[in-house]
């Protein structure tokens, strides 16, 4: 009897002390949640750690490496440049395990698992063509933006979370019945204040965030790259017209289609929706140059205007001026989505057919020639001929020239 004691008083000491509660890195975890020190010592939370510990050894924080080192920086990226502590990333590990395909049995999906109406709520479209729960860069916002308002609503970082997973509405109503917002008395499951599912997923995040903290531990499954590490946003926007496949971007940026459709598993048909503005579709970073050298859409290729900007004259004035989407004139000019017009700057405006047959007059900058307008309109020299009758092979500023009836 006394030889069971000593074994089952071992296996306690051994249980009670899956991580040194003492460790002040781990109490730092705690504290960017607002949770207090003291819950190191919840022995739900060592057993998620052991847990947690043993499926990360096994498969890492991720389901693929391929996500990981993709989906990783750029949600890393994201957080810090919004007012959420960094282990936030955790909540999408703990969601979905950046499976970009999962979904519920309740029906959420993308890595932030969103509903479907939390999801338009929020601003995701759903549609036939698009599933924006899976556009990870915009439900990255939308969740950044939706933990954000639940921490101001409820003032602590840790029942942000719960409510993110039950609903404020479940866990404002747990707080009235308890008297108390403290994590151990809420989590408590001799109580059953929030759901099970509840106690066990903010446990799991909070196991997952003290995991990260340890530096050998990332060594040993090598993550030590990716988490804790600032990094840049290895995802870039281009801007696509209606119906342009994602197959033919990843042959025009040779690289596996495999590849693309992780980076856009929000197109469901795998092509843009039907739209009068460009749509956003996301290429890796380091290929952005070579989509800018090499991409032209069907639609508008060979059809160009110069246009010199005017003072005052913002992007969607020529865009609106040109009947032309914002994205197609950033493309064209390799304009990032945050750059402004400055004036008496030549741009390039891919147009349509349609704006050149309603298209009369065309003014050409000094010492343009005509020919370099003909090949601005992919016209013929004949046909160019037959409007101005007294052409010369220079104009003047200002001269008109006649490019269609």
């Amino acid at each position: 009897m006394r030889w069971l004691l000593l074994i089952i008083s071992f296996t306690f000491y051994a249980y009670a002390f899956a991580f040194n509660p003492n460790d002040e890195k781990k109490i730092a975890v705690l504290r960017h949640f607002d949770i207090p020190a003291s819950f190191l010592n919840d022995p739900y939370l060592n057993d998620m750690y052991v847990e947690q510990k043993r499926d990360c050894t096994q498969n890492g924080f991720a389901n693929s490496p391929e996500n990981a080192d993709i989906l990783i920086p750029m949600l890393t990226s994201l957080i810090s440049q919004s007012d959420l502590p960094s282990e936030f990333l955790f909540v999408a590990l703990a969601e979905s395990g950046l499976d970009t395909l999962s979904t519920s049995s309740q029906g959420a999906g993308g890595i932030w698992q969103f509903m479907a109406g939390t999801g338009r709520l929020h601003g995701l479209k759903i549609t036939s063509y698009v599933d924006e729960r899976r556009d990870h860069l915009k439900s990255t916002r939308a969740a950044i933006t939706y933990l954000s308002q639940l921490h101001r609503q409820f003032g602590k970082w840790y029942l942000a979370i719960i409510a993110y997973n039950c609903g404020d509405g479940r866990l404002s109503k747990a707080i009235r019945k308890a008297g108390s917002n403290d994590l151990s008395i809420l989590a408590n499951p001799n109580k059953g204040y929030i759901p099970p599912e509840s106690r066990r997923y903010i446990r799991k995040i909070i196991a997952l965030a003290l995991l990260a903290s340890d530096q050998v531990f990332l060594e040993q499954i090598q993550y030590d790259h990716l988490i804790g590490v600032a990094s840049e946003n290895p995802i870039a926007t281009v801007y696509l017209p209606e119906g342009e496949d994602i197959n033919h971007i990843a042959a025009v940026l040779e690289m596996p289609k495999k590849k693309m459709l992780l980076l856009n598993t929000h197109l469901k048909r795998g092509i843009t929706p039907p739209s009068k503005d460009m749509y956003p579709v996301y290429i890796p970073e380091d290929k952005l140059e070579l989509f800018r050298q090499t991409y032209r859409t069907k639609a508008l290729k060979g059809y160009f205007v110069m246009h010199r900007t005017k003072a005052g004259e913002s992007l969607a004035m020529v865009s609106k001026q040109y009947d032309v989407p914002t994205g197609a004139i950033r493309v064209e000019n390799m304009m990032g989505d945050r750059d402004e017009l400055s004036s008496n700057r030549s741009i390039k405006i891919p147009i349509n057919r349609g704006f050149i047959r309603h298209a009369s007059l065309d003014q050409p900058q000094s010492g343009e020639t005509k020919i370099s307008v003909v090949k601005l309109y992919n016209s013929a020299i004949e046909q160019l001929k037959a409007k101005n009758l007294f052409i010369k092979s220079k104009t003047k500023e200002d001269e008109e020239i006649k490019v269609s009836d």
